[in-house]
């Protein structure tokens, strides 16, 4: 039996790499091999049990086999690609799933579910499910490092309906109810980000905006040796006082924006593509599934220094070891 190993990857051009993903999503078997490099490089490997003593099984012909299946020698498992990824269990053609990658990456402002459908044939379930499982491999892993150096914080509110549309008359209020009116968090979901200057993107879904609220997601997100920068939200005024770096406040209400080299631009130029990347190409969000769309854009935003090609394989990669089910399984007991 051999012993498992550290994958190693094949050292490919960038421009081979661009040239090689729109050939996997117009062929099967050529979507197959590009996944299979992607995922194990030069060594593949058993993902039941990590052993590199695998094989290709092959027809009568000496061809692949037509489900791409290996073997391996030391659990007597057979499998494909798509085991252990967020491929698993999934009918639809893999040069379907290369090109979904290959759009929502190189898209800067994402794909819908309905440009998918019409470009593959897929049904919309299957399309928009597609999607909400590559959004799931671009999601980041827990415990990756907190961001340092010159770090701005915001909130915003995403979704909700239009301001300023035809007034409409009040729902009747119900016992116990204070308001019978739509408030802000009736319409919209409140979302912060930190963003690194000249570096990454951390973005997440809040329950709520209150200074608690607002002081978990910055000391989860950024470093205490950082010097922090907002605007004069008070629910950063705190949590501003324990960072290293200090504290930095721009008063947006006094129509100031910039200070020297204070300032939160940067983090609301992401809030910017955030936004219409929401309203152009998805027009609407539940709170349910805001996440999802909210990794996607911090995944595009933490790798834009780099090529399209390399973005497409950073999320294949990303794909490795995750499962999102349409339903969660239930237990028999």
């Amino acid at each position: 039996m051999a012993k498992k190993g550290t994958k190693t990857k094949v050292g490919q051009d960038k421009s081979e790499i661009v040239a090689e993903i729109p050939m996997a999503c117009a062929d099967e078997a050529t979507a197959v091999e590009f996944l299979e490099r992607q995922r194990w490089g030069d060594c593949p490997c058993c993902p039941r049990c990590g052993d590199t003593d695998v094989y290709q099984m092959k027809a009568a012909d000496g061809t692949r086999n037509k489900r791409f299946l290996w073997r391996c020698r030391g659990c007597k498992q057979q499998y494909t690609v798509r085991i252990g990824t967020v491929f698993e269990e999934s009918r639809i053609p893999l040069r379907h799933w290369c090109y979904a990658f290959w759009r929502a990456c190189t898209s800067k402002k994402g794909v819908s579910a309905l440009e998918i459908k019409r470009q593959t044939g897929l049904s919309y379930k299957s399309a928009l499910f597609m999607m909400h499982r590559i959004r799931f491999a671009m999601a980041p892993t827990d415990g990756g490092p907190k961001l340092t150096g010159t770090v701005e914080v915001d909130e915003t509110y995403v979704g909700g309906k239009p301001r300023h549309r035809i007034p409409q008359s009040p729902i009747p209020r119900q016992p116990g109810q204070k308001s019978n009116h739509e408030t802000v968090k009736d319409r919209k979901t409140p979302v912060f980000a930190a963003v690194q200057r000249d570096g990454q993107a951390r973005v997440r879904v809040l329950p709520e905006v209150t200074s608690q609220s607002l002081r978990e997601a910055v000391l989860e997100h950024v470093d205490l040796s950082s010097r922090l920068m907002s605007d004069e939200h008070f629910g950063y005024i705190k949590v501003g006082q324990e960072f290293e770096g200090g504290h930095e406040r721009i008063q947006h209400k006094n129509h100031i924006y910039v200070r020297g080299d204070v300032t939160t631009n940067t983090v609301e130029g992401f809030f910017s593509i955030l936004k219409r990347g929401i309203n152009g190409v998805y027009h609407n969000v539940s709170r349910k599934h805001l996440q999802r769309y909210l990794d996607e854009f911090e995944f595009r935003y933490n790798h834009r220094k780099v090529e399209d090609g390399e973005r497409v394989v950073a999320a294949i990669q990303g794909a490795d070891g995750k499962r999102l089910m349409y339903r969660e399984p239930t237990s028999n007991n």
